[in-house]
């Protein structure tokens, strides 16, 4: 009897240890990030950190003004929008739908096949402050 009570913990392990292994996995729909990142139009303040990322602030909070307009907004439907310069100087907005590759990166896939696809790493993000940079 005592000899079977000591196999009991040998058999379970490896169950246990798939059990644990896919119960971690994640999909895309488990994304974490948080909701701030969301339902606002986020605009490159020009200000940079020292691990290369900007800071970005959401509209009303600053206001690009001049040349250089670039933003971004991010919908927890799956729809992305950039905002940049246009060819007469004009607000130009860009639109697309992301993915997550993990809860910090998010891959945008613009529209309009005349632009690339890159990836946004979002660093932190509070409710008036955002740290992010693209990458391609």
């Amino acid at each position: 009897m005592l000899r079977s009570t000591m196999r009991l913990p040998h058999l379970l392990a490896p169950f246990l240890f798939v059990l644990l292994f896919l119960s971690s996995c994640k999909k895309d729909s488990d994304v974490t990030a948080p909701d701030a990142l969301f339902g606002k139009s986020w605009y490159n303040t020009r200000q940079q950190d020292v691990s290369g990322a900007y800071v970005y602030q959401p509209e009303g909070s600053f206001e690009p003004i001049g040349w250089g307009i670039d933003g971004f907004r991010f919908e927890k439907d799956g729809r992305f929008m950039q905002y940049t310069q246009g060819p007469a100087d004009e607000l130009l907005t860009i639109t697309g739908t992301w993915t997550t590759e993990d809860d910090s990166t998010f891959r945008i896939q613009p529209d309009d096949s005349r632009y690339s696809a890159f990836s946004i790493l979002i660093y932190s993000v509070q409710a008036n402050s955002l740290k992010a940079r693209r990458t391609p």
